[in-house]
């Protein structure tokens, strides 16, 4: 069966087969046939920064950008999934082609440039997220100077914050450009400690404690 849907998928760009590959998974959720055919999650609680995760095993951010699919994801027994990385306002990312095949090496290269819908479209779907341990991977706009790059983390932080277990604060990409020159310690510094101040603000007005994380090349 996977070499006849590998083979179908084939027949098409690697982005429109991504596109095909998560519809798919979510008609057989919504279906309650995922489920049925997928093997139990795994329960290996592992407890780190006041996280309880199921298990190890999670999903990285980049495959769900928007929240889209956390159900039918979660369904296939991830111990937690990260969504984004999300921007302020929502951007198409790079030009395509910027999705390519490597199948020599089971492998896929991906230029995607944080293609996303934006803080509101990723805060009115993990509304309606039902227990599933989400990290929220947070950027910055492409056209945002890097001068102001630490509004447009806070924009996210904020907006994420009561929907999220965790953030992961993103400087690594090499597909925004100027991006990791926010690796510094200027600006990196510049970065967290608004962050971590942003987050005491909303512990002081009753909210939980989430841990922030560092993704950096």
């Amino acid at each position: 069966m996977y070499s006849l849907v590998r083979k179908a998928l084939f027949q098409f760009s690697p982005e429109i087969s991504h596109e095909i590959s998560m519809d798919s998974l979510d008609a057989l959720y919504h279906l309650g046939i995922l489920g049925m055919v997928s093997p139990a999650p795994i329960s290996a609680p592992k407890t780190i920064m006041g996280i309880s995760f199921p298990n190890s095993v999670g999903l990285a951010a980049g495959l769900d950008k928007n929240g889209e699919h956390i159900g039918a994801l979660s369904a296939l027994g991830f111990g937690f999934i990260e969504v984004g990385t999300v921007t302020p306002r929502p951007q198409p990312g790079n030009p395509k082609p910027r999705l390519f095949r490597l199948p020599q090496a089971n492998a896929i290269i991906n230029r995607m440039g944080f293609n996303n819908g934006g803080v509101e479209e990723a805060v009115e779907r993990l509304k309606k997220n039902k227990g599933v341990l989400i990290g929220g991977n947070i950027g910055k706009n492409k056209v945002t100077p890097n001068e102001e790059a630490v509004n447009d983390y806070l924009i996210c932080f904020e907006g994420l914050y009561p929907y999220v277990d965790y953030f992961t604060v993103n400087v690594s990409s090499p597909n925004t450009p100027g991006l990791r020159a926010l690796q510094d310690r200027g600006p990196l510094t510049e970065i967290l400690n608004a962050l971590l101040n942003k987050r005491k603000s909303l512990i002081d007005a009753g909210q939980k404690k989430l841990p922030v994380f560092l993704k950096i090349a």
